[in-house]
Order: C-alpha cells, then structure tokens, then sequence
C-alpha cells in the first residue's frame, strides 16, 4: 500500500492540473469569445459602411479588414466552441462547459452569418474595384505626361538637362570637346502599371579638373540656382533636382564625373 500512494497522489494531481487547465479555457473562451466577436462585427460593418458612402477610394481597402474580421471572429469562438463540446462530452465541468459552448456557438454563428457570408460579396467587389482603380490610375499617368507639364519622353528629359550639362561645364571651365561622355537608357515599369524609360548620361571630367574646386563652385551655383530646382549635398555628393525635366544632374567627387539621371518616364501600356 505504501508503494501505491505516491502513483495515486500523483493521477490525482494530474487530474486536478487537467480540470484546472480545462477550466481556464472554458472561462478564457467565455470572455474572449464575445469580445472577439464584437470586434469582427465592427470591422466588417465599417467596411459595409465604407462602401455605403464610397470612402473607400480604391476598393482593394476593403478587404484587409474583412479577412482580419474573419480572422478574429473565427479564432474568438472556435476553439472555445471545441473546449466546450468536449468538456460537455467527457461531463466535466457541465456549468462552465455549458456557458462556453453557448456563447461561443451563438459568437460563432453570428460570426458565419454577418461577416464570412458578406465576405463572398465584399472580396470579390474590393478584387474588381481594386482593379479598376488601378486602370484609372495608370491612364490618369499617361494624362499627365501627354498634357505637356513634364518631359514626354526619356529622351525629352535628356535634351532639357543639357542646359544644366553646359552650364556645369562652362563654370568648371571644361570644353565640352574635353570631355567623355557616355548615354544610355533603362525600361521599367511605374507603380502605377505603365512601361516607362529613364535617361542616363555620364560625362568624365578628367583628372585636369580639381575636385575641391569643383565642389566649391558647383556648390555655390547649384545652391541658389531658384524655385524651380532642388539642391542636395550628401557623402561627396551634389546632387542639382530639376522639377520641370524630372531629372537630376549630379557631380560625384569619388568619380570627378557629372550623372545626369531622369525619373522613369511612361511611355504606354505594358
């Protein structure tokens, strides 16, 4: 007898920790099932009302909150749904096992009813608006370049920069025969979906001109150059942004060179 009662304290303290365990998650799941619940109610009636007064600009907004109101809805009342029915089939803890179950499947079928079955109609329309917006989107861009207040073309933002290629050039006291130059363009795609072209060039000002009064004269002309310009100075390098070419004319001291880079301008439909 005496080498039976350590195994018989020990089950009974595994059963105690096991009921002690169980009713936990049944009263965890009692109190976070109708919060849980709440909370995906009010996600998926915003989006409901977002769509009611069109604040949703874009669509595609709408169904982060959705899927997250699935999300929460779902992890709020199944498991406790599930800790409830076994407790009530292994007839422990029938109170606590009884509220469970109750508010977690009426949580539940709130749940199913007013946010996963409104899902199949507000994730396929967020899918089909996300989309149209992007369309508007990429042709409002091809507007805007075809209007004339920016370059139309890579090319266009190359021949604007040269002014600002031979005006760097003169204030360094270089012969644009003195230099080499080299140009080049890149393909990419905007954010907004459309193909578009960046133009490069890269002129090599020799070892002849002194880089420390390079960098003091640029700096000086670039600086107060006016509105329609941008100056930047940062780890050796000037960078000169002119807004009407959408590009930049750049001196490196490393390199003793001037870059000229444009943005990417669209050119079309991908």
């Amino acid at each position: 007898m005496t080498a039976g009662e350590p195994e018989s304290t020990a089950g009974e303290s595994a059963t105690a920790d096991d009921l002690r365990l169980r009713r936990n998650r049944l009263i965890f799941g009692i109190v976070v099932a109708p919060i849980g619940v709440l909370i995906a109610l009010f996600l998926s009636f915003v989006v409901q009302i977002s769509y009611a007064w069109r604040s949703t600009s874009d669509g595609g907004a709408a169904a982060g909150p959705q899927i997250v109101a699935i999300v929460i809805g779902l992890l709020a009342t199944v498991p406790a749904l599930i800790a409830g029915i076994r407790a009530l089939r292994d007839r422990v803890l029938e109170v606590a096992a009884s509220g469970a179950t109750v508010v977690a499947g009426l949580g539940f079928v709130a749940v199913v009813l007013l946010v996963v079955v409104p899902a199949f109609d507000v994730l396929p329309r967020a899918a089909r608006e996300a989309d149209a917006y992007q369309e508007q989107q990429r042709l409002d861009e091809l507007d805007d370049v075809d209007s004339g207040f920016g370059p139309g073309s890579a090319e266009e933002a190359g021949q604007e920069m040269q002014e600002y290629v031979d005006d760097a050039l003169q204030l360094l006291e270089v012969a644009p025969s003195a230099v080499r130059t080299s140009t080049w363009s890149t393909s990419g795609t905007t954010a907004a979906g459309n193909t578009c072209r960046a133009f490069h060039e890269r002129i090599r000002l020799g070892d002849e001109v002194d880089r420390s009064s390079a960098e003091k004269a640029l700096r000086a002309s670039w600086d107060t150059e006016g509105e329609r310009t941008g100056f930047d100075e940062q780890n050796g390098r000037l960078d000169l942004s002119v807004y009407s070419a959408d590009a930049t004319i750049s001196w490196l001291r490393t390199d003793n060179v001037l870059l000229v880079e444009s943005d990417c301008i669209p050119s079309g439909a991908p």
